[in-house]
């Protein structure tokens, strides 16, 4: 008597592996698949979420500081919107500066350029000293800014006409945009 096994046993044994490993591959190349597209979701609702979170920062950190424009002239406004590619200017006192002997006053401008939300900082009086420049997010579609005292009386443009000089910051900053297919509606306002 003979031990092994038959030729047709082996070609069984040969089809069952192949058809187990094709349906394993099929699944990790699924997992593979499914993983990057998570790990992608995750980065872009971070830097979504870090973006708003600093413009909110910089809102509670603004101070009423009379705007200058580039020629050094005073503006007598303490904060500019718009829904031009300059969306927000302001100033802050920048805490996380810890430079002694230079001012913490930073000049807070937003500019919605080519799809991407900028963030600059200038010196307060100078604009044309650029201290830093970041594009906070990208692939921001239909970006509309609107400014009020009250949800129910929002203007696109601040100060607007029924703002007298010397103005102070709008109680509420509303952003309604697009990012990957997603709205969002943003309600943030300034401290005062």
């Amino acid at each position: 008597m003979k031990n092994g096994f038959t030729l047709l046993e082996v070609l069984i044994a040969l089809l069952a592996a192949a058809l187990i490993s094709i349906m394993s591959f099929d699944f990790l190349s699924n997992t593979v698949f499914l993983k990057e597209r998570i790990d992608k979701s995750i980065v872009n609702d971070s830097k979504h979420s870090k973006a708003i979170h600093l413009m909110r920062l910089d809102m509670m950190q603004a101070v009423p500081f009379k705007l200058k424009d580039q020629n050094f002239n005073n503006l007598n406004n303490v904060f500019i919107g718009s829904n031009e590619e300059r969306i927000l200017t302001f100033v802050a006192l920048n805490s996380a500066d810890t430079a002694i002997f230079n001012s913490k006053l930073r000049r807070i401008i937003y500019r919605y350029k080519n799809n991407d939300l900028i963030r600059t900082t200038t010196l307060a009086n100078n604009e044309n000293i650029v201290l830093s420049h970041e594009i906070l997010l990208s692939d921001i579609e239909n970006l509309e800014i609107y400014f009020g005292d009250g949800l129910d009386d929002l203007v696109d443009i601040y100060p607007s006409l029924n703002v007298l000089e010397n103005n102070i910051f709008p109680q509420y900053v509303v952003l309604n945009y697009d990012i990957n297919d997603k709205s969002f509606y943003q309600i943030m306002g300034f401290f005062r």
